[in-house]
């Protein structure tokens, strides 16, 4: 890529220049970008647009850098015991028909004391303990149904292409109002023949005498959305996710309660998700092969638990570090975005950690098998004993954010700009994964975001200091 400059024919002050680099970020860029910038590669010094031209003893210039983006559909995604259940059916324009069913086994409390054989079944409760509701119009009630398992779930690891059998017909289906509130504890009381067979056996049968009789006798369950409804779900797995039994014991004024869920106390039942897509008639249709980097052109986009990903294409910053000496970075900011779809009850990722990859597409890894990725402004970058990019399990990379107000992900990255341009460390193109440390949103959602490619910038203020 070929950088041209232009210098600035406007005079700042010194005082000028002071008080617009001490000035909030968005407001310096704000300034900045109605400004038309050119720039050229004869002399370093003269390198993006100079905003004081005025002292002779430091240039301080702006540069905007252009990125492009492909998408790379990820490979087998291990969606195993991820603490949340996904599922439900979503439609776009880029990434087509996507629907996610869940699978989850269940446990009881063998500390809580079963129903005598005189005991009455008062009533039953099913809880969803949501985490959020994603979809277009929330304004309608939505459905959830749930299914009984007629396999179990082995001690396997399963990915987001596996499925195990399960009855068609539900067993419960709930209608909730997620207008006002999506992340919440929905719940329905289920008087039927499916709860009353499992109160009969809690209560004289054999099949709660132990964990491997009750996983026959009740495998687990599969929660699906509705057929005709655009919402997806992310429910979380726990004692607030399944059943509760109140029953009255002979001479009980008052009912007692067994629980029977997905998680008792800290323990959590084995579970998965599933998810299946149809990307006919959408720029995603030429996506044919995993772990490739694939231009859709003017547009690119992620879709979590899916597993598209958006790779930045980094190599514009090495044409325009080759044509600087001896400078400082003094602000790199890296922004794409406004996002094409900006729709409130189905938001993008909050954040991405902005891993580093290579023409394999795939997480960089160190030789100690931590993965590579910027590390935030004011924190180490490289490790020194190791020669290797900076990376630590106990602290938090830089985070690729969004912002809710401006619709875009952005995150200052001068530090890392600094190690590449004093060769600390080795230019690399980045990988978007959804989510932080301990917060894995790739594997935990239908999250989705696409963006233009002409939004995807680098945002540079650098500076030189001149000889007398």
């Amino acid at each position: 890529m070929r950088l041209t400059t232009k210098k600035k024919t406007n005079n700042f002050s010194k005082v000028t220049l002071i008080s617009i680099l001490n000035s909030p970020a968005k407001l310096v860029l704000g300034l900045l970008i109605l400004i038309s910038i050119t720039s050229s590669c004869e002399d370093p010094s003269n390198i993006g647009l100079e905003l004081d031209p005025n002292s002779n003893q430091i240039g301080v210039f702006y540069q905007e850098i252009p990125l492009s983006a492909s998408v790379v559909l990820t490979d087998s995604i291990n969606t195993t015991n991820t603490r949340h259940l996904v599922y439900g059916k979503d439609e776009s324009d880029f990434f087509g028909k996507t629907e996610a069913t869940a699978y989850a086994r269940l446990l009881y409390n063998r500390d809580v004391r079963r129903p005598e054989a005189t005991a009455v079944l008062d009533s039953v409760r099913f809880n969803i303990n949501m985490r959020h509701v994603l979809g277009d119009d929330l304004d309608a009630p939505k459905t959830i149904h749930v299914h009984t398992l007629e396999e179990q779930i082995r001690d396997i690891n399963y990915f987001n292409f596996n499925s195990l059998n399960y009855d068609p017909v539900p067993v419960i289906s709930l209608t909730v109002d997620f207008k006002d509130k999506q992340d919440t504890i929905v719940s329905i009381s289920i008087n039927n023949e499916f709860t009353e067979r499992i109160f009969t056996e809690l209560r004289d049968g054999n099949a709660f005498n132990d964990i491997f009789s009750f996983r026959e006798f009740l495998p687990g369950l599969v929660f699906k959305g509705a057929e005709n409804e655009d919402v997806s779900f992310s429910t979380r797995v726990g004692n607030n996710t399944g059943f509760v039994f109140f029953y009255k014991n002979e001479g009980d004024t008052v009912s007692r309660a067994y629980p029977i869920a997905t998680g008792v106390n800290n323990n959590f039942a084995r579970h998965f998700s599933q998810v299946t897509n149809d990307p006919t008639g959408t720029p995603t249709e030429a996506v044919k092969n995993k772990m490739v980097a694939y231009n859709l052109g003017q547009f690119a986009g992620g879709k979590s638990a899916f597993g598209m990903v958006v790779k930045l294409d980094m190599s514009p910053l090495d044409a325009f570090l080759d044509t600087l000496e001896n400078v400082t970075f003094n602000q790199v900011l890296l922004e794409m975005g406004p996002l094409v779809n900006n729709k409130v009850t189905n938001l993008p990722p909050l954040q991405q950690i902005m891993y580093f990859t290579n023409e394999t597409n795939q997480i960089l890894l160190r030789t100690d098998r931590l993965p590579m990725a910027v590390q935030p402004d004011g924190r180490p970058q490289v490790d020194l004993e190791k020669g290797e990019p900076f990376f630590t399990e106990q602290q938090q990379p830089a985070l690729f954010s969004h912002s809710r107000e401006e619709n875009t992900f952005s995150q200052f990255i001068t530090s890392h700009v600094n190690a590449i341009y004093r060769k600390k460390i080795q230019r690399r193109d980045l990988l978007l994964y959804p989510g932080a440390l301990g917060s894995d949103d790739f594997r935990q959602s239908l999250q989705e975001y696409v963006v233009d490619q002409n939004t995807i910038k680098l945002k540079i203020f650098f500076s030189k200091t001149r000889s007398l």
